[in-house]
């Protein structure tokens, strides 16, 4: 993957077992799938990953690959994780602070977007544990909770200022 500096140019590359032992800055991009009942998509993280095991986080997420752009990632990771293809809207981009877990650090500038279909889900049972759909106090109370994944609770409250739920 690509490694860049806090400009987000491009300064080197590195694998993501480096860029997470070492704390690297590298891109990442996450997708709020909505649905037209007013529900958003949130996934539970493999309880085998090294990385926030079990965790809840948002729709899907995932690390850009080397000369992939943010676009084409979200595109990727939403076929991969959750089997959709949707039209993607970017909601911004964001340099999060590095989050530590026990020996490793994810360092990322994170591209924020949304989808909404209402496209049945094909979990990839290797990436997720399951995929619920929530309303807007369910999805306040997950965001309140602590069970989320640090960067998707910092996501998901920038996403909840620019797309106020219906109540």
């Amino acid at each position: 993957m690509d490694l860049v500096d806090e400009n987000d140019s491009v300064v080197g590359e590195s694998t993501l077992g480096d860029c997470l032992k070492d704390g690297l800055l590298h891109r990442a991009v996450a997708v709020v799938v909505s649905r037209s009942d007013g529900k958003v998509i949130l996934q539970q993280r493999s309880r085998k990953d090294p990385w926030q095991p079990g965790k809840w986080t948002l729709s899907c997420t995932g690390h850009v690959k080397k000369g992939e752009s943010y676009e084409d990632a979200a595109a990727r990771e939403l076929a991969e994780e959750l089997g959709l293809r949707s039209s993607l809207a970017t909601l911004g981009k964001y340099l999060l602070p590095p989050i530590r877990e026990g020996d490793l650090t994810e360092r990322e500038w994170v591209a924020l977007f949304t989808a909404s279909t209402d496209a049945p889900v094909n979990v990839d049972p290797v990436e997720l544990e399951s995929v619920e759909g929530f309303d807007g106090p369910g999805l306040r109370a997950m965001a309140e909770g602590g069970g989320l994944t640090p960067d998707a609770s910092l996501l998901l409250d920038e996403y909840l200022h620019l797309r106020p739920l219906r109540t």
